[in-house]
């Protein structure tokens, strides 16, 4: 079982490993809060090439913002399309989030948000109903600067495999109170921008393309084709050939421990010539006939 501290190691230098690969994460630019929650809705188990497209074809189809309101779930989800990850509920959550809002605070502006603090906000976001936590997080982490580190099923999937966390026992509220821990607050943007990243590169939902994968030297559950199955780390690779070798030797000690059984010459010679004491015999009856003789 490893302690926090060891899975906060492991997080940072997973952190350099994917920055050297990926590059440094985008600077996060919000000039419009209500869009920015909307694209967080659907940036939630989606790429970001997704999120985005589907956020353009909403602002081509709808007059405003107060006619995506108003607007039902079913014309909504066939603007993004049914391939759309998640298309049906994120079309039901969009609107029934804006028309929560606009009738607590008459508005489709959302500037009340300047007035209320970090903690405030994060928590009359997650009250919401059908607004979850990834939401809540990401519109404070972007629009007021709060340490908050969003969690959806793409970032518990690449933890899973990683043996960060254990996606049987662990909810996304608490990965994600963990993440906040690990995770110093100036680096929490972009280590979620390569989380993201790498779920939609390699670590993806079914089998991951583990060769392509920069973490594959230390993740738990990387699989190679030429394998057939997981591979733990160096460790389990080591584990693996001492396992092999001393099954050979076990296998090619036999012989020689059964070697004694088959060489039967051990009878030795001398027995089969055991008559040779009757020669003294002979000699000593011709001895005994030539003294009687006399």
């Amino acid at each position: 079982m490893h302690s926090f501290a060891d899975k906060a190691r492991r997080v940072e230098r997973i952190r350099q490993i994917l920055r050297h690969r990926y590059g440094a994460a985008p600077a996060v630019t919000v000039t419009h809060p209500v869009e920015h929650a909307l694209r967080a809705i659907l940036a939630e188990e989606a790429a970001a090439k997704e999120a985005d497209e589907g956020l353009e074809r909403l602002r081509r189809h709808f007059v405003d913002l107060n006619d995506l309101r108003v607007s039902r779930p079913r014309e909504i989800r066939d603007v993004l399309g049914q391939n759309f990850p998640r298309s049906a509920h994120k079309a039901r959550v969009m609107p029934r989030m804006l028309d929560q809002v606009f009738k607590r605070h008459n508005t489709m502006i959302w500037d009340f948000l300047e007035d209320m603090g970090k903690v405030q906000a994060r928590a009359y976001f997650e009250k919401l109903e059908d607004v979850r936590p990834f939401v809540a997080a990401t519109l404070v982490r972007d629009c007021l600067g709060a340490h908050a580190f969003p969690v959806d099923t793409d970032i518990i999937r690449v933890l899973g495999r990683l043996g960060i966390v254990d996606p049987a026992k662990e909810s996304e509220p608490k990965v994600q109170a963990f993440l906040e821990r690990a995770v110093k607050a100036d680096r929490a943007y972009e280590m979620h921008w390569l989380l993201k990243r790498l779920a939609e590169d390699v670590c993806i939902v079914g089998t991951p393309l583990c060769p392509k994968c920069s973490l594959n030297k230390m993740c738990s559950s990387a699989v190679f084709p030429s394998e057939g199955k997981g591979r733990k780390g160096k460790a389990g690779v080591k584990a693996a050939a001492k396992a092999v070798v001393k099954a050979v030797v076990k296998k090619e000690a036999k012989p020689k421990a059964s070697a004694p059984k088959k060489s039967a010459p051990k009878v030795p010679a001398p027995k089969a010539s055991a008559p040779k004491p009757a020669a003294p015999k002979k000699k000593k009856a011709k001895a005994h006939a030539r003294k009687k003789g006399r």
